[in-house]
This record gives structure tokens, C-alpha cells and sequence, in this order.
């Protein structure tokens, strides 16, 4: 261990610029750091997995309470993963509970590597919301009723010249490391796990439809659709959010606006709808004359069910009967990705 705080010591100045260089872009539920995908998780992490045999860990261990120089309290640990949008990435989700012990245990340091290794070089946290810089519970206390945590893997190694830790490595077979040897003289200091590799029809997403997020904001267009299309803004606040949408298209050969939002809500997986209008009798935005909002009436234009194919794909079925358009389904492809604020920044 103390060759291991050394290394940290030693590298903290030089690998800190280049660690949040590859920590990737800010997760949609949080804004934050993350070295994972935005979407994957809800801001409150699952207590369990969905399935027991998601469980890539599942062992109670003896540990050390803290000054202990016996591991002479026991703690679970279980350890599973969560699948993001289309599989090539993961979530580590570790959860841990104080099972045995008179005297309280401590969270431990975490350490990871790609493969089998028995000295894991780079340095890891277990985090409750996804953050950058030393924001991990190591040194909290192991709760009785249990804590779930994302594990979080500095991509820079403490050893110059090892290899990074990179966002897919979180779907290989890896090992994880929890090291008591700052909080307790117990020998040995740490436990080093095996942690096999992603499994598809084992670890599944947290839900099982995508969640309309604050990532598909943005400008939408229909393949053979010339100069129109669907400007989509996810807006949040506090904990609900609201969908506006709004189709630039055309209605007898002229140009029209077909607007509508979402009633606030709690973000749930699965098909958002929105009730659509027109809008008529208004000015030009720079007229200093401008009619007021009861002179500008909404006219019902029918209702859209937008669904996520993915972070470049949607489908919207659609009941445009007012407008004589009837029902039916179309899907859209992103126009653009938007600058610091990508939907799948790996992608």
C-alpha cells in the first residue's frame, strides 16, 4: 500500500488534467463527470439487480473495523452491472452492507485493471451521483441496511506507461480491489475480486424503454421531407420535465408552425405524448405592434407519441385528423449533434 500511495502522490499533479480530459462528457441526470454514457442509471441507483443471476459479485467478506488490526467484522458485497443504449457500454453498480462486526466498518479504497491482475494500478471511487475529482465514499461508513454506489475508474494509471482504463473496459473482465489499509493495520490490507465480463442477456438496462432525456433535444428531420422538420427541447424542472415540439412543415403548400408540450412529469421509460396546435393571426417578431396572447389562440391539431429508437433515431406517431392528415407513424433522423451536450458522446 505504500508503494500504491507513492505512485498517487507522485502522479496527482501530472495525470490530473489528463484524467478529466478522458472522463468523457456530463451525464444527463446529473451534469456532471462520468466515465460511462449519459441515460444508463436514474439519479436513485437500484438496490438491486433485476435478476439475481445479474449478480457478478455476491460474497460476504471479513473486514476490519476501523483501527482494527484483525478483520474482525464481515461485510456484503454485491456487484452487477447496468446496460446502456445498445450494449457496448455498462454501469458497475457495487453495493455494500455491514453484516457482522461490534465496531463500524469503513468504505474502503478502490482499485481496478483490465484482466486478471493481482495488483490493480488505477485508482477507482464508488460514487452516488456521477462526479470528477475525489467525490467517492471511501471513508464513509458501511451502512446495515446497505448503500449502492457507481463505480467509477480513474482511466490514468498510477504506474506511467500501464494502460488506460477506458469506457469499454467496463464490459470486459476486469479486477476490482478493496483495500482497508488506510483505515486499519489488519493484514491483509486488501481483496481483490474477478470480475467477469459484460453479458448482454444477463446485465439488462434499468428500464426496459428508453427514457425521453434531456439528450434528444435538439433538430430532427424525415428522410424526403426538403426543408422542415422537428425542433425537440427537453426542458427540466426540479425533478419533472417538459417536452416542447415543434414541426416547421407545410399545410396546403404553405408554411406552418405545429406546436405543442408535454404536462410536467417525473421522466418514465416508454412513449411521451403531446398534444399539438397551430397557431394563427400573429406578427412578425420584430413589429412593434404585437397582438396579445388571447388574439394568438391555439387551434387542436391532434397529438404526437414520441418513442426513442436510439440517440440518433426517433419514432413519432401522430393523429393530425384536425389537420386532415390523419394517423400514422414516420421516423426521424438528428440533424446535428449538439456541441457539449451529445447524446451518446462514445458514439
Amino acid at each position: 500500500m505504500l508503494f500504491r500511495n507513492f505512485l498517487i502522490i507522485a502522479l496527482l499533479a501530472g495525470s490530473a488534467v489528463s484524467a478529466r480530459a478522458q472522463l468523457g462528457e456530463l451525464n444527463f441526470l446529473t451534469d456532471l463527470n462520468t466515465p460511462f454514457p449519459p441515460g444508463c442509471l436514474s439519479i436513485d441507483l437500484p438496490e438491486q439487480p433485476r435478476s439475481a443471476e445479474s449478480l457478478v459479485l455476491d460474497q460476504t467478506i471479513a473486514a476490519p473495523t476501523i483501527n482494527s488490526d484483525t478483520r474482525d467484522g464481515s461485510v456484503l458485497v454485491q456487484a452487477w452491472r447496468v446496460a446502456c443504449a445498445g450494449d457496448e457500454f455498462s454501469v458497475m453498480l457495487v453495493r455494500m452492507r455491514q453484516v457482522g462486526g461490534d465496531l463500524p466498518i469503513v468504505v474502503p479504497e478502490v482499485f481496478a485493471d483490465s484482466g486478471d491482475v493481482d495488483f490493480p494500478l488505477h485508482k477507482a471511487q464508488l460514487q452516488l451521483l456521477p462526479g470528477s475529482g475525489n467525490v467517492g465514499a471511501s471513508g464513509d461508513i458501511i451502512t446495515t441496511a446497505g448503500t449502492t454506489w457507481m463505480l467509477a475508474v480513474d482511466p490514468v494509471p498510477l504506474q506511467e506507461g500501464d494502460a488506460l482504463f477506458l469506457p469499454e473496459d467496463y464490459n470486459e473482465t476486469f479486477s476490482l480491489e478493496f483495500n482497508w489499509g488506510s483505515y486499519a493495520p489488519a493484514e491483509p490490507e486488501g481483496t481483490v475480486f474477478l470480475i467477469d465480463r459484460f453479458e448482454p442477456s444477463l446485465d439488462p438496462p434499468q428500464f426496459d424503454e428508453p427514457v425521453l432525456n434531456g439528450r434528444y433535444s435538439g433538430q430532427w428531420v424525415r428522410e424526403g421531407a426538403a426543408n422542415q422538420g422537428l425542433v425537440l427541447q427537453i426542458a427540466e424542472q426540479v425533478d419533472e420535465n417538459f417536452v416542447f415540439a415543434i414541426f416547421f412543415t407545410y399545410l396546403d403548400g404553405e408554411p406552418v408552425w405545429v406546436t405543442g408540450n408535454s404536462t410536467a412529469g417525473v421522466p418514465e421509460p416508454g412513449p411521451v405524448t403531446v398534444p399539438m396546435f397551430t397557431l394563427e393571426n400573429g406578427a412578425f417578431i420584430t413589429d412593434g405592434n404585437q397582438p396579445s396572447a388571447d388574439q394568438v389562440p391555439p387551434t387542436d391539431a391532434g397529438s404526437i407519441e414520441i418513442e426513442v429508437i436510439d440517440c440518433n433515431r426517433l419514432q413519432v406517431n401522430y393523429d393530425f385528423t384536425p389537420l386532415g392528415k390523419g394517423t400514422g407513424s414516420i421516423e426521424l433522423d438528428r440533424f446535428i449533434r449538439i456541441a457539449g451536450y451529445d447524446c451518446n458522446p462514445w458514439d
